[in-house]
């Protein structure tokens, strides 16, 4: 099946959309491979083009060649018939049929993707190795690129605490990219693996990077951006997220950062403000709430409120009229001042009435 799976993936003019539609008609792709040109066509999507490039890329050399040469290099594949393939990544519209990949895959391998600059502050860098560590102690996968600045730094931080982590690359699995990442793409093959779109041997070029962005989002629960500039990648990869309904997380920071003014805006943009590592929790729900927070200082004003009913017998009618209001709810300080200068006048105009002297 393999075989048929990679011819299908090379067919020009044919992407993931098509592909699944003929996949989910034909049950198989040696199907698709013997079908004649009415049954292409009766495919909804694939019209007298689609089904010409069909019938006219029925040679499988090429699919053996890539066989050969991922055989040859120890490359995996994952297949869209594969039940390590996540289920959430396969219902979207363009996660491919096939994958390449060197390392392994666990079964339940979609984690919390960190992205952001190359160039990349001392800032940038601590908070994601707090992060990367935080979800490598919890058990969550940390997705990334393999690109120079956050990515590296996140997948480096994963491993050194003991995590597993993921590296989905714009070039083929065994092509190393950046070339300084050589070692580091080696630590990642050993605790996780290095995943592809592409055939073996294809060199990374610009416009693969969006194809990878995608997968990275798509593996992704929620997607961490910790600093990235107004024309960052890594803004691509938040569209994406968007797209798929994934939950974006973005880092503050200076508005004098340069390294930041993506970061920034997308926080003025609607997208959730990252203020600490609870956040990256898969069962944390959307929308910060210190919840935490909040129980302690509940339980700090039910003590309160059990000692004020305590001694409210033993207080003079100001006091107890004080301990009533912190009972009901916090107050402000200068409420309690009002009250105590118009009791204190109230008192006055009693005294005075009677011809008493008034006592400071």
């Amino acid at each position: 099946m393999e075989k048929y799976l990679i011819w299908l993936s090379q067919v020009k003019g044919i992407g993931p959309i098509l592909q699944k539609k003929l996949l989910e008609v034909f049950e198989s792709p040696e199907a698709v491979y013997h079908a004649h040109r009415a049954e292409l066509m009766a495919v909804q999507g694939i019209g007298p083009a689609a089904a010409d490039s069909i019938l006219n890329s029925l040679s499988l050399e090429k699919a053996d060649r890539i066989l050969e040469k991922a055989e040859k290099l120890k490359i995996k594949i994952l297949s869209c018939f594969d039940p390590i393939y996540p289920e959430p990544v396969k219902k979207l519209p363009r996660s491919p049929i096939i994958l390449y990949y060197i390392g392994s895959i666990k079964k339940n391998s979609m984690g919390v993707c960190i992205v952001g600059a190359r160039r990349c502050t001392g800032y940038g860098k601590t908070v994601t190795r707090e992060a990367a560590e935080f979800l490598a102690e919890e058990g969550i996968p940390v997705i990334s690129g393999l690109a120079k600045g956050i990515d590296g730094y996140a997948h480096t931080a994963c491993i050194k605490s003991g995590g597993y982590t993921l590296a989905f690359v714009a070039g083929g699995a065994d092509v190393c990219y950046p070339k300084e990442h050589r070692e580091l793409r080696e630590a990642v093959i050993q605790n996780g693996a290095v995943i592809s779109q592409y055939p073996p041997n294809t060199q990374a070029r610009a416009n693969q990077f969006p194809v990878r962005n995608y997968l990275m989002s798509a593996w992704s629960h929620k997607v961490l951006v910790v600093e990235a500039g107004e024309k960052s990648g890594s803004l691509i990869t938040v569209r994406l997220a968007v797209d798929q309904g994934k939950q974006v997380l973005a880092v503050p920071n200076s508005i004098y950062s340069r390294e930041s003014r993506g970061t920034n805006r997308l926080i003025a943009n609607g997208a959730e403000i990252y203020l600490e590592k609870r956040q990256l929790l898969i069962n944390h729900k959307k929308g910060f709430v210190p919840q935490l927070e909040n129980k302690k200082e509940s339980n700090h004003i039910k003590k309160n409120v059990n000692l004020n009913l305590k001694v409210k017998k033993t207080c003079s009618p100001i006091e107890k009229k004080i301990w009533e209001l912190i009972a009901e709810k916090p107050q402000q300080i200068e409420k309690f001042a009002l009250f105590e200068i118009v009791h204190y006048y109230r008192n006055a105009y009693i005294h005075l009435s009677l011809g008493s002297k008034l006592v400071h």
